[in-house]
């Protein structure tokens, strides 16, 4: 008998709305700031605060998108389940295929971030340690099922909400009274003339795209979800919009800061410098231990949301069906999981943080793009719904999205490009193979439930 027969092929479905918004902010993080601010920073000129905004604004666009699909696909899957349901199986392969880019990199780079920042605390603990440390709790979370890990994820948002207002609270602290109250609205914070370049705002955008690259880790959970599709939708959108405001806020106090401190000691933990200077080193390891511990739970819903794409392609036939076994007891995708744990290790150990930075955004960008297609063909062409709302929500809200996501893939680092590229024609030889050459059906499409 084969491993995908055994037992109900459904996902449990526990999580409530609540539960779903908590997912999409621990995902996304909205101290996901303090780890990417480095990067960030150094790669927009110093235009961090615009890059965000810019980024929020494809969001948005695509956010809108997602809800309209989960709608109708309310099924694990996510970015490939709207592709194979609204295009065909073919381009629902590709798109799933250019998402799991996303879900592979997205979790190594979270853990090799919090490693980097754990063993600044930690010094005499190797990498390779630390990694250990982080990678096997959050898989047995994850292993042991999604209503465990809510659980968790609403400790975590509360210590990321913590570590959040502790920095804003140093940051208009040190501001204040340094230069008084004026010296908290300063333009510094959001534009330099001196440094701007569109090239640079477009390639720091990509990196500022991280920062929400969750809200359709939230669609992925729309099996283990109570609540209706529509209602899954909505929880996207208010996750990017909360979210952009957090972290928002964050980028702007600490690009003041840094123009007073000058050049970055280490871009990778520039956070850190930071935090010191507002807040001595008793902030510094305040937000290093709030930022490893979240870090981690970030990585969690990473692994969570991949692997319910895994899951579901291989439910589906276009992967291995042993990736759609689920355990007896806790309904979880043990091998999927454990599969996207044993990569983000071994990625996470071999792979320096700047070359995550340029490629995980490449896959998001491409499978959002997707879906922005979908939503126009669904609606806009098969169901013909054209007039007053609908004309903004089936067809310029899409192509809108479209349109800034094609911007910040072309506008991204040579390298991210050509990793992305890469991964998408590897996923179309593997098509072709599957296939015979497109003699054949990539596999026993299940879409309905």
């Amino acid at each position: 008998m084969s491993l995908v027969n055994q037992g109900d092929q459904n996902l449990k479905r526990v999580l409530r709305t609540r539960d779903l918004v908590i997912f999409g902010l621990i995902f996304i993080s909205p101290n996901s700031a303090q780890s990417l601010f480095g990067g960030l920073n150094f790669t927009s000129g110093g235009h961090g605060v615009l890059a965000i905004y810019v980024g929020l604004i494809a969001m948005i666009f695509t956010a809108v998108s997602y809800g309209k699909m989960a709608s109708i696909v309310p099924k694990a899957g996510s970015t490939y389940s709207y592709a194979t349901h609204s295009l065909n199986p073919t381009l629902g392969f590709i798109a799933g295929w250019a998402i799991l880019l996303d879900y592979l990199i997205f979790p190594m780079l979270v853990y090799k971030l919090s490693s980097s920042f754990a063993i600044k605390l930690f010094d005499f603990i190797p990498l390779w340690g630390m990694l250990l440390l982080l990678i096997i709790p959050m898989t047995f979370f994850n292993y042991r099922g999604t209503k465990l890990s809510a659980h968790l994820n609403t400790i975590m948002l509360v210590i990321k909400l913590i570590s959040v207002f502790l920095f804003v609270g140093f940051a208009l602290y040190a501001l204040t009274n340094e230069g008084g109250i004026g010296s908290l609205f300063n333009m510094q914070g959001i534009y330099h003339k001196e440094t701007f370049s569109m090239n640079a705002l477009i390639a720091g955008t990509s990196i500022a795209v991280l920062s929400y690259i969750g809200f359709d880790g939230i669609t992925a959970l729309a099996e283990d979800a109570k609540v209706s599709g529509k209602t899954v939708g909505r929880a996207a959108i208010i996750t990017c919009v909360i979210s952009s405001f957090l972290i928002g806020i964050q980028i702007y106090f600490a690009t003041l800061i840094q123009a007073k401190l000058g050049s970055l000691k280490n871009v990778d933990t520039a956070f850190y410098d930071i935090a010191i200077a507002v807040g001595g080193s008793g902030l510094a390891t305040a937000t290093t231990i709030a930022l490893v511990l979240t870090g981690t739970a970030t990585a969690l819903a990473g692994q969570a949301s991949g692997s319910r794409v895994l899951f579901s392609m291989g439910r589906d036939g276009v992967l291995p069906s042993s990736l759609a076994y689920l355990h007896p007891k806790y309904k979880t995708p043990v091998y999927s999981v454990l599969i996207l744990a044993v990569l983000g290790y071994i990625g996470a150990l071999l792979i320096p943080i700047q070359v995550f930075f340029v490629i995980v955004v490449f896959g998001a960008i491409v499978g959002f793009i997707f879906v922005n297609v979908s939503v126009i063909i669904e609606f806009f062409v098969k169901r013909k719904e054209r007039r007053g709302k609908h004309l903004l929500s089936n067809l310029i809200s899409p192509v809108l999205g479209i349109g800034v996501c094609l911007y910040i893939l072309v506008g991204m680092e040579t390298i991210g490009q050509i990793v992305g590229v890469c991964w998408l024609l590897a996923g179309a030889i593997f098509l072709v193979i599957r296939t015979r050459g497109f003699q054949k059906d990539i596999g026993p499409i299940n879409i309905e439930q």
